[in-house]
């Protein structure tokens, strides 16, 4: 799984946003209104980790069961490829 473009973050506070930079960005429909852990996720994509990856990672950092972690990434993975922005 891979990103079409990377991506620059900008802490709105409430919300993170995430804007598409580089080549291939302009395929991209605009930016994308994130919370905390969405914006983990997609830097942790955009750093090239695989799924298993980015659940090993975020299960060493945080004190939480393996499984709901698991369904949080594929329901997080699920919006990024509605929203057209990982390429398989």
């Amino acid at each position: 799984m891979k990103l079409k473009c990377t991506f620059d973050f900008v802490d709105m506070g409430d919300e993170i946003i995430a804007v598409p930079i580089g080549p291939n960005s302009d395929e991209i429909g605009g930016v994308f209104k994130l919370n905390k852990e969405g914006m983990e996720i997609l830097k942790l994509l955009n750093d090239g980790l695989s799924r298993e990856e980015v659940i090993d990672h975020l299960s060493s950092t945080y004190d939480n069961n393996r499984t709901e972690l698991e369904n949080y990434v594929d329901k997080t993975i699920g919006i990024f490829q509605q929203a057209g922005i990982l390429i398989e």
